[in-house]
């Protein structure tokens, strides 16, 4: 029983269970609405996620003995000594094979899409490219592998035909994958403290400050990007309004712990400023 506990914390699908299956679902509700191909590729990308993260753990592990808040939370048990390195590799080959194998049965281009998925996840991780620690490149590889390209391969495992390069499917995809390159800045600028002097991060690479400035900047480019989608595919209005709430919300929401308390000095200097100057002009 303990051994099944540890696999499931390897597993950490308390990370990204209630955000990055949306992607692929909405692939496949784009391509088929409500059906059954949508258990058919949430059940498929819970493998092909849940192998990301284990992967990650993996190449992770001296790090993450090093990281105060993850050692904390005992999120690698890898790491922790309490399963070998073995059981983490068979983790790995049933996590990928399972989807491979399914979607094959499925769709030959679905097949080749979640190998792309499994790949980029891989390369994210895994020397000697491993784009985790590759400037820039972390944060776009992320959005691609956990956006554009799941969202595509539940297009496509849905029963979608490969859509054209100027079409609604492709634009979609790469608003997802901006949104999740949205994800991985919120996780570095949360975990800038923790990450300074452990691991190598694009935010800890610009510090703090310019992370926050490049999170927004992202999230107003994922805005401006969605905007002509909107337009150009006619959208409904309703629609649009909410994504482009969820497209701002999201970071902001995401990193409320920061801002709030930030917004909240900024208040008290500006009043203190106004009495100051009022104190002046008596």
């Amino acid at each position: 029983m303990d051994k099944l506990q540890e696999y499931g914390r390897m597993l950490r699908t308390g990370d990204w269970v209630k955000f990055y299956p949306v992607f692929p679902l909405a692939g496949a509700f784009l391509a088929a609405g409500l059906s059954s191909g949508l258990v058919v590729v949430f059940a498929l990308f819970f493998c092909v996620t849940a192998y990301g993260f284990v992967i990650n753990n993996l190449y992770d592990a001296e790090i993450d003995k090093r990281h105060a808040g993850k050692a904390k939370q005992g999120k690698n048990p890898f790491a922790d000594g309490l399963i070998s390195k073995g059981e983490v590799l068979g983790m790995c080959v049933a996590l990928a094979g399972i989807p491979l194998l399914a979607s094959l049965a499925l769709s030959g281009t679905g097949f080749v899409f979640v190998l792309l998925c499994l790949i980029a996840l891989t390369l994210y991780s895994a020397p000697p490219i491993r784009f985790k620690d590759r400037f820039a490149a972390d944060i776009i590889c992320h959005g691609v592998m956990f956006g554009g390209l799941p969202f595509l391969a539940g297009y496509i495992l849905a029963g979608g035909a490969v859509p054209e390069f100027l079409s609604f499917p492709v634009a979609s995809a790469l608003v997802c994958s901006l949104l999740c390159c949205e994800a991985l800045m919120v996780h570095e600028i949360l975990d800038y403290h923790d990450d300074l002097g452990t691991t190598s991060t694009t935010v800890v690479g610009i510090g703090l400050k310019n992370g926050v400035f490049l999170l927004g900047a992202t999230a107003v480019l994922s805005v401006a990007a969605f905007a002509p989608i909107s337009w150009w595919f006619v959208i409904d209005v309703a629609a649009t309004a909410v994504i482009v709430t969820f497209l701002i919300g999201y970071p902001v929401y995401s990193c409320r712990t920061l801002l709030v308390p930030a917004a909240g000095r900024g208040y008290r200097t500006l009043m203190n400023n106004r009495i100051l100057r009022t104190r002046r002009s008596l």
